[in-house]
């Protein structure tokens, strides 16, 4: 923020994190700013804390904000990596899994994939396939079950059951019946894909000498993972909460 911000975009932060008042009054901020001082650097700190202090979701905001984030990627780039995605971008449905993952202790699942999705895309991957395998345990009422590998698509079918989603049971005469059980019977074809790969590319059962898998591909694999997990657990919420 220091090598990035002017006084304009510093107006235009604290409009987005409404901490424009703060800013306009703050004593040294955009002074220091304007004379080039010496105590510029801890008046920027200043102004973190306060607009962290009033949302913790102005962070995001500030990582988000132009320039920002292309600072990081040159000049601080594990850090970059860490927060923003590195080379290949958090997928989208990673928020949507973590919007939607309130009681189904997946935290750490989806810590875990967000940290290595650039730098490790085999532990992202193994990650991806645990996250489901927790969603379907609770779904399913198996907490604390242990399950194997092969036994991901009869967990995946017996989930859709208890939700409602099992292709076979679909209405023929509602509008669109057809395309939804295709949909929904895709995703076995998901899980079982999925897992197959996490197999061979992604961590566990101690495998030597593994084939390495593109960023992109791992990515891809992640963001279908991800996705059907955020759908499910919205349904279970949407059928516990009638």
């Amino acid at each position: 923020m220091e090598a990035t911000l002017d006084e304009t975009t510093w107006k235009e932060l604290g409009y987005a994190t409404d901490s424009i008042d703060w800013i306009n009054n703050h004593g040294r901020l955009l002074r220091s700013l304007h004379w080039g001082d010496s105590d510029y650097g801890s008046c920027v700190l200043d102004a973190v804390e306060y607009i962290a202090d009033r949302d913790p979701a102005n962070i995001e905001v500030i990582l988000d904000f132009p320039g920002i984030k292309d600072w990081l990627r040159q000049n601080e780039p594990a850090v970059y990596d860490e927060y923003c995605g590195g080379d290949v971008p958090a997928v989208g449905s990673l928020a949507d899994a973590q919007e939607a993952g309130a009681g189904f202790d997946v935290e750490a699942h989806i810590r875990r994939i967000r940290d290595s999705l650039a730098a490790d895309p085999a532990q992202a991957i193994g990650s991806t396939k645990e996250l489901r395998e927790t969603v379907f345990k609770t779904a399913l009422g198996m907490h604390g079950a242990r399950t194997g590998n092969d036994e991901m698509p009869k967990l995946l079918k017996r989930t859709q059951a208890a939700l409602g989603l099992d292709p076979a049971d679909f209405d023929g005469t509602m509008p669109g019946s057809e395309s939804l059980r295709k949909l929904f019977g895709s995703m076995a074809q998901i899980v079982v894909s999925a897992t197959e790969l996490r197999n061979l590319f992604g961590t566990g059962h101690g495998k030597s000498n593994a084939p390495s898998i593109d960023p992109a591909m791992a990515n891809l694999v992640v963001a279908s993972g991800t996705a059907l997990a955020a759908y499910l657990m919205n349904r279970y919420r949407e059928m516990q909460s009638k």
